[in-house]
């Protein structure tokens, strides 16, 4: 007997698999044997393992101002250093995605997931141990994103092999995880360096994330694991591909971007006057409208179409960088770029991958994701940094305007090749696609 049989989530579980002309006849099979339960399981588990991974990367602009301003307030080189480590963090998120698509397609996305939740622990574990930003680089920002990596394209392609008349929302409930964990994550960080240390904090992070990423990964599955295919048979001539190689330019613009105001505006709001533990609520409040942008436009894409609601996200972060950053300058403003920016940049994150699956197919959509990723792995090198150095420019070390015009125009050119692969699956504006 299955239980929710209710209206509301249960609606979500009702899905009609018989409707996805990309889900094989096997696929549908399996997912019909399976109860309801398991779906919301599936959801649940890489919801969890998406906060815990993603919500410290997101929180790590906290114990970057701290150490930047009270530790290493007055050598300025190491502060330097300290800003490769979100960099570094998101460089090897990306990096692993090829070979994580594909040993979760050929081996298994629970043990797959299971190794990179124990290499997240122990990168906090060695993290707190450092006294240097040089050592902060190799364990928080190699280490933890290694097992970053591991985790985040499987558990954000499991769920979506579950369903397909509603896999819009079940794949941006999944990555509102981030957001949440985002939303959770920097309040207590903010609060565990101030009561204790940026050490006891990282270690207490090594610790939750061990004992709920290890219950969560017992649940991430697949429908069907198809343990006859292998690295040899993967096609590189999928380059040659027009819709292939414009959707790997859009993630990587969109990846070069996407980090670098969670890391610099809880800077850019001390610098202004707002104080520290507030720009961390304010980080909390993007991520809260992350969380929500996530769903809704998962939800959306149901109804108006994956690739519109695609270009409709990406639009939306670029207005909001280019015309609402520069002038956050109060509690105010800083609340509205939190809700724009967090709201449309999130949302992207839900519709990406059923971007692939569209353009692609749903079959080998763990495997193309992480392709995009490791592509995509130079831009995840190069956002920090480079507004890093445009902030250390004259006339832009307390306006961050250089910043905010750099990241609008990332998110323009992510924006514009979202509208090229559009346009190539149909030019009438009023289609649902």
């Amino acid at each position: 007997m299955e239980p929710f049989d209710e209206k509301g989530i249960a609606t979500l579980a009702a899905d009609d698999v018989s409707t996805a002309d990309t889900t094989s006849p096997s696929t549908t099979d399996e997912i019909k044997e399976h109860p309801r339960y398991t779906r919301y399981l599936v959801i649940a588990s890489c919801f969890t393992i998406q906060g815990l991974s993603c919500g410290v990367v997101h929180s790590w602009g906290v114990q970057q101002e701290y150490l930047a301003n009270n530790v290493y307030k007055d050598e300025p080189k190491k502060i330097e250093t300290l800003s490769y480590i979100g960099t570094l963090m998101f460089f090897s998120l990306y990096l692993w995605g090829m070979p994580a698509g594909w040993i979760a397609e050929v081996w298994s996305y629970r043990n797959l997931c299971f190794i990179g939740v124990v290499i997240m622990a122990v990168g906090q574990v060695l993290a707190s141990f450092c006294s240097e930003p040089w050592q902060l680089c190799i364990t928080q920002g190699i280490v933890f994103g290694v097992g970053i990596g591991l985790v985040f394209g499987p558990t954000s392609t499991a769920p979506a092999g579950w369903f397909t008349k509603r896999r819009g929302l079940a794949t941006g409930i999944t990555v509102a995880g981030v957001g949440v964990g985002g939303l959770v994550i920097a309040p207590l960080t903010e609060f565990l360096v101030r009561t204790t240390s940026v050490a006891w904090s990282q270690r207490i992070t090594a610790i939750y994330i061990l004992v709920l990423g290890t219950i969560s990964c017992w649940f991430v599955r697949v429908p069907t694991q198809n343990t006859h295919r292998s690295f040899r048979s993967f096609n590189w001539r999928e380059f040659k591909n027009r819709r292939f190689a414009v959707h790997a330019g859009m993630v990587f613009f969109v990846t070069a971007a996407y980090i670098v105001p969670y890391t610099y505006l809880p800077e850019f709001w001390v610098t202004h006057g707002i104080s520290s533990q507030t720009a961390s609520v304010l980080i909390a409040v993007a991520n809260v409208a992350s969380s929500v942008g996530r769903i809704v436009t998962g939800f959306s894409a149901d109804y108006i179409g994956v690739l519109n609601s695609l270009v409709l996200s990406l639009g939306i972060a670029c207005v909001s960088c280019l015309l609402v950053w520069p002038f956050a300058t109060n509690i105010g403003v800083g609340v509205v770029i939190g809700l724009f920016y967090g709201f449309t940049a999130g949302g992207y994150w839900s519709v990406a991958p059923l971007a692939a699956a569209k353009l692609f197919g749903i079959e080998k959509l763990a495997s193309n994701t992480g392709t995009f990723y490791t592509v995509s792995a130079v831009g995840a090198w190069l956002g920090n940094p480079v507004g890093n150095a445009i902030l250390s420019g004259p006339g832009h070390g307390t306006q961050f305007l250089g910043m905010s015009i750099y990241i609008g125009v990332l998110w323009f050119s992510a924006f514009v090749m979202a509208v090229v692969n559009r346009a190539s699956y149909s030019k009438r504006l009023i289609d649902i696609v």
